[in-house]
């Protein structure tokens, strides 16, 4: 099956590598979770990276609302619009009392299906973005809307453009709800959980007909610029004394600070935490590094708790340190959670291979051994893979 890209971190994954041609999304969002952003980024990404053409029938912004949007994200409209391979359909402009720019100009909302017709012939193989269905149900009614989207789903499928519905669900009958869903081939959730005082944006695919739906919750935020990142809101970084995991913090997290002061003992070695972020492949995470003497031992179970992914760094050139990880994966509870072991000082003489280590560390699991020199950033990027396939392993 020819798949295209979404271009939205992790949700490709979900759907089996992408959407086929022809076919219908719905981002169906509770209201106050911004949902157009991710139509914008699907055509603003497919137009930068697989030249692909599309339009934007909008009517609750105006074209030059969505412009600024896009600016704000760091992709860039202008240029599309200038070349024709992104054009508006506005339904909004003249409503709004300003001068319209789109290709084609929608008067009246109930006499829009001729000219989305007309668009969907002009952009055949390409991405239309109609934004937002709730304005349809409002201003035409249920039925038309209803009339409208499978008549629209038929041209779709005729000329290869995949159509993506964005939906703000306010307080409709569930009725209506259904029906839309029966309409699209793929709808997709976005919705807040709140967890003890920490409000997240979720995404998640309910529905999908080439591929079963994994109803697995995808954490999001929107970064400007950026656009939509998969949000990690924790992860761990342990291990024992002297073990490289501040040099691994800001290997992974090159703004990264250490709240700390110099222990000199045999090596100065950090006695303080390090936080971090992480932006990387569509990823967002916040990290947290522990101190590794075990006089601080009583701050590990506190630190870890809700990080959902650990890094556990060692020293590949001293084993007798193993068993003072394994101690530490126990403190911090990484045994219910991802994990991966970062072999440090790998380049070292005298360094383990992941074998060996593993056969010394003998974990009850089959966890992940990266080798990784921090200092010189390598293998870091390998670490991050490994823990971030992990933690959203469809």
């Amino acid at each position: 099956m020819d798949m295209k890209k979404t271009y939205i971190p992790r949700l490709d994954d979900i759907l089996g590598g992408g959407v086929p041609k022809g076919i219908s999304i719905l981002f169906q969002a509770i209201p106050g979770i911004i949902s157009d952003v991710f139509g914008y980024q699907i055509i603003s990404q497919r137009m930068y990276l697989d030249s692909e053409i599309g339009f934007i029938y909008t009517n609750t912004r105006t074209p030059a609302e969505i412009e600024r949007v896009f600016d704000r994200y760091g992709w860039d409209l202008r240029t599309p619009l200038q070349t024709g391979t992104l054009f508006f359909v506005d339904s909004i402009s003249e409503m709004m009392g300003v001068p319209s720019i789109g290709k084609y100009i929608v008067k009246d909302l109930a006499n829009s299906k001729d000219i989305l017709l007309n668009a969907i012939d002009d952009i055949s193989g390409g991405t239309a973005v109609i934004e937002n269905v709730a304005t349809l149900i409002d201003t035409i009614g249920t039925d038309k809307t209803m009339e409208l989207i499978e008549i629209l789903n038929a041209a779709a499928r005729k000329n290869d453009v995949n159509i993506v519905y964005i939906f703000t669900r306010w307080d409709y009958e569930d009725q209506t709800i259904e029906r839309i869903k029966t309409l699209v081939d793929c709808e997709i959730e976005l919705f807040g959980i709140e967890e003890k005082v920490m409000y997240r944006q979720v995404f998640i695919v309910v529905k999908s007909n080439w591929t079963s739906a994994s109803k697995i919750k995808t954490f999001f935020e929107l970064t400007e610029p950026g656009g939509i990142k998969v949000f990690i809101p924790k992860l761990l970084v342990t291990g024992p004394y002297n073990a490289g995991k501040t040099t691994f913090v800001h290997a992974i997290a090159k703004e990264a600070v250490s709240v700390e002061r110099q222990a000199f003992e045999l090596f100065p070695t950090t006695v303080g935490l390090d936080f971090g972020h992480v932006d990387y492949k569509g990823f967002s995470a916040d990290v947290f590094g522990t101190p590794g003497q075990e006089r601080f031992d009583l701050l590990l179970e506190p630190l870890a708790r809700e990080s959902i992914g650990t890094f556990i760094v060692i020293d590949s050139t001293k084993p007798e340190t193993f068993i003072r990880a394994k101690e530490m994966i126990n403190m911090c509870r990484a045994e219910a959670i991802p994990k991966v072991i970062v072999a440090n000082k790998h380049d070292l003489p005298n360094a383990l291979t992941p074998e060996e280590i593993k056969k010394r560390m003998a974990l009850w699991e089959d966890v992940p051994i990266v080798p990784v020199s921090a200092l010189n950033n390598e293998g870091v990027h390998q670490a991050l893979d490994a823990l971030f396939d992990l933690i959203y392993r469809v």
